[in-house]
């Protein structure tokens, strides 16, 4: 008891640190991302304990007859602020993250309800039934506000008062009743979200069309209940799991039993929740990758979420919504097209953004027309798509808009996406191109980029003479002695080509 009381007392103080840390400071704070941190460390050591129960109390939490941290201030404040709100046991399942302690906060601070779905893996029993039950058959009384009347005779109308005692009896078993069925034990009945999570993993374990069948229908079994749940995570499973299987099934039953789960899994209002869960800045890994997924496999009822989300999101938080459309590919790019001739400009450069990331075949035709844009955003996210997708036919209609005066050209920060694009390009020639574009755009950056291809390479990797020529060229668009120098080593050089590019480079 002694190892298991550690692992509770560490996790429980860094409860405590992140709890004060919250009502200091906002989320986004350095400091409470550093505790958030160190509660998801310590939750391993809860849940190989299984299933831990918390009594609260005014003072603090117990735990086997124990009273836990009974000096920890921060605690204690937890605790009385729980109990307060009528909380009376604590269960934290395995599965709990650290963004379910954060909803307990709320609860704790009367943001949020006790049976808030955002708790997750955390369940909140409240108490004072007796007393709820009580209340509601007590008379009213002269103090409660009603009007106060003598007792009438016992004999007098005992039809009247046997109905009164009867209705009111009725009633409160009424309700009652629906809190004793929930609360009913059933073993022979799993929770929801642990029966999907066995779908999902017999979905991913089953090698025949009749196992994946079997194991597809069993999930769209429980489709209406994982849209109940209001958890997001399960649900990203559910429909990655189902992503995941389509590319390969082949046989016409399993992909009618596929379709009917994704529809029955593609409610408008969980898409909402899966978009915006994407944008939060305190996702796990596991569940952010099966939010990309998701959101990509739904990408024709996703894509406007997406973008609009985009927009609203501040620039720290924009990646997973360009993983998603990364993910999605081919899938989103019917929903973005109509966004191209959208007459809000930010909406068109984030589209024009989007269709590069598809990396389709026809992003380049769509993203050519709006290189003459007006708006000078437009012509950049246009450039930067056209970055994204790649290929030889990018680098011809490319070159004009290097000459453009605007941000879309002009900026040297654009060298990042040249340069990132420049070390993933097979085509020599496409390489050359980008390489003059870095060194016209003269960004900090470009000399040493142009430096290194403009070297031979070694005998293994040896560069060629047309890729070596194109970053000498880029380097005479340097103003820096170091370029000078560069381009009078290299006019001495064994390539014809590259020679001459040197010589035209000191004239």
């Amino acid at each position: 008891m002694a190892a298991d009381n550690a692992g509770v007392d560490r996790a429980l103080g860094a409860i405590g640190t992140t709890f004060r840390l919250t009502r200091l400071y906002p989320p986004s704070h350095p400091a409470v991302i550093e505790s958030l941190r160190q509660i998801g460390e310590a939750i391993p050591a809860l849940a190989a304990l299984g299933t831990v129960e918390w009594k609260v109390g005014v003072t603090g939490l117990h735990w086997h007859g124990q009273h836990l941290l009974p000096r920890n201030a921060q605690i204690a404040e937890l605790a009385g602020l729980l109990y307060a709100r009528g909380v009376r046991t604590v269960t934290l399942n395995p599965g709990m993250t650290p963004d379910h302690v954060l909803t307990l906060f709320q609860v704790a601070t009367g943001i949020a309800p006790p049976n808030d779905g955002a708790l997750g893996r955390i369940a909140l029993a409240l108490g004072r039934r007796t007393a709820a039950r009580l209340e509601r058959l007590r008379p009213p009384t002269a103090g409660s506000g009603a009007p106060a009347t003598p007792d009438p005779p016992a004999a007098s109308t005992p039809a009247t008062e046997v109905t009164t005692e009867q209705s009111s009896a009725a009633a409160a078993e009424a309700l009652m009743a629906g809190k004793r069925a929930s609360a009913a034990f059933r073993p022979d009945v799993l929770p929801v979200d642990v029966e999907v999570r066995r779908a999902v993993t017999a979905l991913g374990n089953a090698t025949t069309p009749e196992e994946q069948s079997a194991a597809v229908e069993h999930l769209a079994a429980f489709a209406p209940q994982v849209l109940g749940l209001r958890d997001v995570a399960i649900a990203a499973d559910a429909i990655a799991a189902l992503d995941r299987l389509l590319p390969t099934a082949k046989d016409p039953r399993l992909l009618e039993t596929i379709d009917r789960a994704a529809l029955a899994l593609s409610e408008r209002a969980l898409v909402e929740r899966l978009v915006h869960r994407l944008g939060e800045s305190r996702v796990p890994p596991e569940e952010r990758e099966a939010l990309v997924a998701a959101v990509a496999a739904l990408a024709s009822l996703s894509m406007g979420l997406v973008l609009d989300a985009f927009l609203s999101a501040s620039v720290d938080l924009r990646a997973p919504y360009r993983g998603a459309v990364r993910k999605a590919a081919d899938r989103a790019l019917e929903p973005l097209q109509g966004k191209l001739a959208d007459r809000d400009p930010q909406v068109v450069a984030a589209a024009a953004e989007f269709v590069g990331l598809t990396g389709s075949p026809q992003a380049v035709t769509l993203l050519i027309p709006l290189l003459r844009h007006a708006s000078e955003f437009v012509r950049e996210a246009a450039l930067l798509g056209l970055a994204e997708a790649g290929g030889r036919e990018v680098a011809r209609p490319a070159m004009p808009a290097l000459k453009d005066e605007s941000v879309a050209g002009g900026d040297p920060t654009s060298s990042t996406v040249l340069i990132r694009r420049v070390e993933q390009e097979p085509d020599e020639g496409v390489q050359a191109e980008l390489l003059r574009a870095i060194g016209r755009l003269g960004a900090r950056e470009a000399l040493d980029v142009l430096a290194r291809y403009a070297e031979p390479g070694g005998v293994m990797h040896r560069r060629s003479a047309t890729v070596r020529a194109a970053a000498v060229d880029g380097l005479r668009h340097i103003a820096r002695p170091e370029a000078r120098g560069l381009l009078e080593l290299y006019s001495k050089d064994k390539e014809p080509t590259v020679r001459k590019a040197a010589e035209a480079g000191l004239k």
